[in-house]
């Protein structure tokens, strides 16, 4: 079962550093990493700009990068 999502509540600028690291560091291009977590290119690129890829997209690409989700929750949120 998925974590809740609330859009609000997570840092995507913080999301997006993880994702443009983890992605650098594997030599991966975007199109790569859209095809490694199922998810359409348009997907990466809103994600690593900071912006809410979706909420199946950002569960995916949280994956791919090897993270829980509930680590990209804002620090007012964060539990």
């Amino acid at each position: 079962m998925k974590p809740s999502f609330d859009p609000s509540a997570i840092d995507f600028g913080m999301f997006a550093l993880f994702l443009e690291a983890r992605r650098i560091h594997r030599g991966k291009t975007a199109g790569r990493v859209a095809r490694e977590a199922g998810v359409p290119i348009d997907a990466v690129t809103r994600a690593a700009r900071g912006r809410n890829p979706g909420e199946d997209e950002f569960h995916a690409l949280a994956e791919w990068i090897g993270e829980d989700p509930s680590i990209y929750f804002k620090r007012e949120n964060a539990a």
